[in-house]
């Protein structure tokens, strides 16, 4: 059984792991420009190029070299380290465009790598410069967004860069406060990745690099240089939560039922487990006539799964009762017995319902073949074997009386009164409420006990013939006038 169940899960793609949906949304190498960012905006406080000391730029100079500035008339040299190639195989190459810092000091003197004039109040004031991505990338629908980029910077603790994100297309910023909030004391390329919360579910997130420059007296090139810059989004759906019906949880051997899957989370694949049913598993999503021969109360499993996981309830779903045992049924004369302490009983001749039955007893005034059905507490039924009855009543007996009149007030009359030895009046279940077996010649019967209702009145003849006729017993005097008021008609079925 287990190995089973092992082999379905497997057939089925069930599995225990957990999977997300990764979109890019945005790549940016600056091979061919960098057209996907506006350097040196006004943004956060930042300079533009023709303003500053220092700018933004895009290039594939990696080499460094020497060079002079005078500041306040006196000629200064500096010296401008090589900026470390690239890491092959992580970046385009070891030495392709990036993003960075470039001084006017050094490009005056022929050098175009990564590098700054450090802010020290004589020859440059503070300073910072900005580089904003001009497109909107949408975020909706995504739990998690990462950017991603690798970058390097000596700086120090008034030089450094900071990363900033928008969410109205650039008409506000916010720093990324984040692990490091400062890029600085790093002259070799690292990669960088950054995830918050606040990235997902924008339609106009933007991301801003900015580099703080400060005055300082130790500071030490790179600048901040940035490069491949990877933008992704996860979707990361939750697993299905596995949930279900029954159409009946209580029930009786031998019946069937319905499941109806109400699981959360759109899974799309199903493993029904069914103890002790005539199906053992199911792949339905809501299997149908699911049967359970034998009473007890049994488990129910389902397994649901979708990519993003699965999920398993187990649940005590169905409890299924015994059927009674087969009641007895015991004939005397025009009397059916059945075994007694059953919750309705329901009689049957030739295989029609009669009408008005529900007791343990039923005194027969058709011959044919009686059976009954019993239902016990649970809801349950057995029917009993079918017995052949001889009522002794003839089909066409030439034995004749009339009841009048019907409907009646208390008073009965019968006609051809001297030949009756007895008289039976039964309820519509069967019960015998009046009898007697002695009949005035006057042919009197009084009936004043009996309640308003449908009976069936039995009339035995002096020779043991038996006729039944339906008497419409009304103590009601105003309901007995309405009915004779309907020229002689009178309809028992009605009442």
């Amino acid at each position: 059984m287990k190995k089973l169940l092992f082999q379905l899960l497997l057939v089925l793609g069930f599995s225990n792991s957990y999977s997300q949906t990764i979109d890019t949304l945005f790549y940016e190498r600056f091979q061919t420009g960098g057209g996907s960012f506006t350097l040196n905006t006004s943004d956060e406080g930042g300079v533009d190029a023709a303003t500053g000391y220092n700018q933004w730029v895009i290039n594939d100079a990696y080499q460094g070299g020497s060079g002079q500035l005078i500041c306040a008339g006196i000629p200064t040299t500096f010296n401008i380290p090589t900026t470390q190639s690239q890491p092959v195989g992580s970046t385009g190459g070891s030495s392709t465009s990036y993003l960075h810092i470039s001084s006017d000091a050094a490009q005056a003197s022929g050098i175009f790598n990564n590098s700054f004039l450090a802010a020290n109040g004589f020859c440059g004031g503070d300073e910072s410069y900005f580089a904003a991505m001009n497109q909107d990338l949408t975020t909706t629908g995504f739990s998690t967004v990462i950017i991603s980029f690798w970058w390097l910077c000596g700086g120090g603790s008034n030089s450094f860069g900071e990363l900033y994100y928008s969410s109205n297309s650039g008409a506000s910023w916010t720093l990324v406060n984040a692990n490091p909030t400062q890029f600085n004391n790093q002259p070799t390329w690292v990669q960088q990745q950054i995830a918050l919360p606040a990235f997902a579910g924008q339609n106009t997130l933007r991301f801003g690099f900015r580099f703080v420059n400060n005055v300082t007296f130790n500071a030490t090139d790179p600048a901040f240089g940035i490069d491949e810059i990877l933008i992704t989004a996860e979707n990361s759906v939750a697993a299905p939560v596995a949930a279900f019906t029954v159409s009946d949880s209580a029930f009786c051997e031998g019946m069937c039922v319905n499941y109806t899957d109400v699981s959360s989370g759109s899974p799309t694949n199903w493993l029904w487990i069914f103890q002790g049913a005539t199906t053992a598993f199911s792949t339905q999503q809501n299997p149908t006539n699911v049967c359970y021969p034998v009473p007890g109360t049994y488990p129910v499993t389902l397994i649901v799964g979708s990519a993003a996981g699965t999920d398993t309830i187990t649940m005590n779903a169905v409890t299924v009762y015994s059927n009674p045992a087969t009641p007895l049924l015991t004939s005397f004369g025009d009397t059916l017995i059945a075994t007694p302490g059953y919750i309705s009983y329901t009689w049957y001749r030739d295989s029609i319902f009669v009408l008005g039955t529900n007791n343990n007893e039923y005194i027969a005034t058709q011959n044919g073949t009686y059976y009954v059905i019993v239902t016990d507490s649970n809801g349950c039924f057995s029917s009993s074997i079918p017995v052949l009855l001889n009522t002794g009543i003839p089909e066409n007996s030439s034995f004749d009386f009339s009841i009048f009149p019907n409907p009646s007030s208390g008073q009965l009359f019968l006609n051809n009164a001297t030949n009756v030895s007895a008289v039976k009046i039964y309820n519509p279940i069967g019960e015998m409420v009046w009898s007697t077996f002695s009949i005035a010649p006057s042919g009197k019967i009084d009936i004043s006990s009996l309640g308003n209702g449908i009976y069936s009145v039995m009339i035995i003849s002096n020779k043991g013939k038996l006729q039944a006729r339906k008497l419409c017993c009304l103590n009601n005097t105003n309901l007995l006038n309405t009915i004779s008021n309907k020229k002689g008609r009178y309809d028992c079925n009605g009442l």
